[in-house]
């Protein structure tokens, strides 16, 4: 496998530790406060990231297996709404997103170079296994990361 891989992989599997690293020590109150209506809680957004996990999964298994064909999309602020998960404990949340990684990363260690170059498409731009990883996942929970920030400041304020 090549170092590129090796560090993708790891940038992966290391998503889990920032995640919890973020709102480790944090009081259920503020991992379940949403900075307005329309905006997502920390633990929404823990949500989310388990939702997208769960369909990069997916995306993933299907590019690997199947000739190519479109990569399956959801409506992330309808799946956090309608799961009504808000009042999830943060640390079975947690839990949950690091149990789709490992398992997810048993299947990566296991790909060859041709299956990270082997993609879907999304309309019609093919994004290989490689996109996916780096990211439609890592470079997306580095997004979210943000976000956990900014409402971490906006609960602050707000006292």
């Amino acid at each position: 496998m090549s170092t590129n891989r090796e560090q993708s992989i790891r940038n992966y599997e290391n998503t889990g530790v920032k995640i919890r690293a973020s709102v480790e020590g944090l009081e259920e109150e503020l991992l379940q406060w949403k900075p307005a209506p329309s905006k997502w809680s920390m633990n929404e957004i823990i949500i989310h990231l388990i939702d997208s996990n769960i369909v990069n999964s997916y995306r993933i298994r299907k590019i690997i297996s199947e000739p190519v064909t479109s990569l399956a999309t959801f409506a992330h602020d309808d799946w956090v709404q309608n799961q009504r998960l808000n009042d999830t404990s943060t640390e079975e949340l947690l839990a949950v997103y690091e149990a789709i990684t490992r398992y997810n990363s048993f299947l990566l260690q296991q790909l060859t170079e041709e299956d990270w170059q082997k993609y879907g498409l999304k309309g019609e731009e093919p994004i290989s296994v490689s996109h996916i990883v780096d990211k439609f996942i890592c470079n997306h929970v580095e997004i979210h990361l943000n976000q956990i920030e900014r409402n971490k400041q906006a609960f602050s304020e707000q006292k």
